[in-house]
């Protein structure tokens, strides 16, 4: 095999596994560089590839993946598109969306971003064939949702109800299902149930502070909502219950947590404050991002089912160019808890005080 047989053979394998469906094929100069070979090599592979059709040369002089030979075998690709910043919940939503990818033959691109604004959104959107599609703390805004809708990319939200924007949803805890964490909470007798929360007020988050709320007059139990809003949430679960306990500031027998990485930090200020997880203080959570079982404290928390149950239905939406039927909006209809150590029977007194 010669050398441009050899860089013929490159090219077809990224344009197999979709390595340019964000940003374009790339110029001449940038494939010699990119795949070693020189400028000569890659041009005489690139004229063959357009005499065979496998690319097509546009008007301006740029290379784009010829139609006929895309929908001839060319992978459909599908993204999975996150907020820049780390979220464990992250991971477990890829390894769901593997689990509904596989048979199938489609090339998965991760895909990062920072603000609603960037192009690697709107570059999405016109390269792939489907998106799956986590927005950050906040509602996706009305001329991104009418830009998902018009394109043709399928798109599909995760972790947020964004049917009213008209957009398919997945979501996993659905809402009011944090009530069986409550019901949990004051059957082990607690009377006075704090709500620890870190993250940004989205819609989620301001929906399970106000089910707190609802319980807690419902039930006539008393409780205090502590917030402190920063990027290292983690961080700031601790410091919020450090600063009570060391304070000397009553808190109360349980916490719920709106979230695993506020349950984390505030089960850390209270070991530090030589008090027992789950007899002094009782701690839980609405989603444990897979960590429950693997704490020191187990943590109490809704269990989340098999996300590639969910996701399936959307990838065969995605790739059959059907119109979607049912329900814009999929999530399971019940939840279990998964009772970790982290909770237990209320003390006898119905607040946490520590001396400073």
């Amino acid at each position: 095999m010669n050398k441009v047989q050899v860089s013929m053979q490159l090219i077809r394998k990224r344009i197999q596994y979709g390595d340019h469906a964000l940003e374009g094929f790339p110029s001449e100069r940038d494939l010699a560089e990119e795949t070693g070979m020189s400028r000569v090599t890659i041009r005489a592979a690139l004229q063959q590839l357009v005499k065979e059709k496998v690319l097509k040369r546009e008007s301006n002089g740029r290379l784009t993946v010829a139609a006929q030979h895309r929908t001839a075998g060319t992978r459909p690709v599908i993204g999975f598109v996150t907020p820049c910043h780390f979220s464990p919940d992250y991971e477990i939503w890829k390894r769901g969306l593997d689990g509904a990818l596989e048979g199938c033959d489609v090339t998965l691109r991760p895909v990062s971003y920072a603000h609603w604004g960037e192009s690697a959104l709107s570059d999405a959107l016109a390269g792939f064939d489907g998106m799956f599609f986590i927005p950050p703390s906040e509602k996706i805004p009305a001329w991104l949702a009418t830009k998902m809708r018009n394109s043709r990319c399928r798109v599909a939200v995760l972790d947020e109800n964004e049917v009213d924007a008209g957009l398919l949803s997945v979501v996993m805890f659905p809402a009011r299902m944090e009530l069986k964490l409550f019901e949990h909470l004051v059957s082990l007798g607690h009377r006075r149930i704090d709500c620890v929360n870190t993250q940004s007020e989205d819609e989620v988050i301001k929906d399970r502070i106000a089910q707190w709320r609802e319980f807690l007059g419902k039930h006539k139990l008393s409780g205090q909502l502590r917030a402190l809003t920063i990027h290292r949430s983690m961080e700031a679960g601790y410091s919020l219950i450090r600063d009570v306990l060391r304070e000397g500031r009553p808190l109360g027998t349980a916490l719920f947590c709106t979230t695993s990485p506020a349950a984390i930090g505030a089960m850390r200020a209270i070991h530090e404050a030589t008090l027992e997880i789950g007899r002094d203080v009782s701690v839980c959570t609405v989603n444990d991002e897979g960590m429950a079982p693997y704490l020191l404290k187990t943590l109490t928390s809704l269990e989340s089912p098999s996300r590639a149950r969910y996701l399936r239905p959307v990838v065969e939406w995605m790739l059959s160019g059907k119109k979607w039927e049912g329900s814009l909006l999929i999530q399971p209809k019940d939840l279990s808890i998964y009772v970790g150590e982290s909770t237990g029977p209320a003390p006898r007194h119905d607040k946490v005080v520590v001396a400073g």
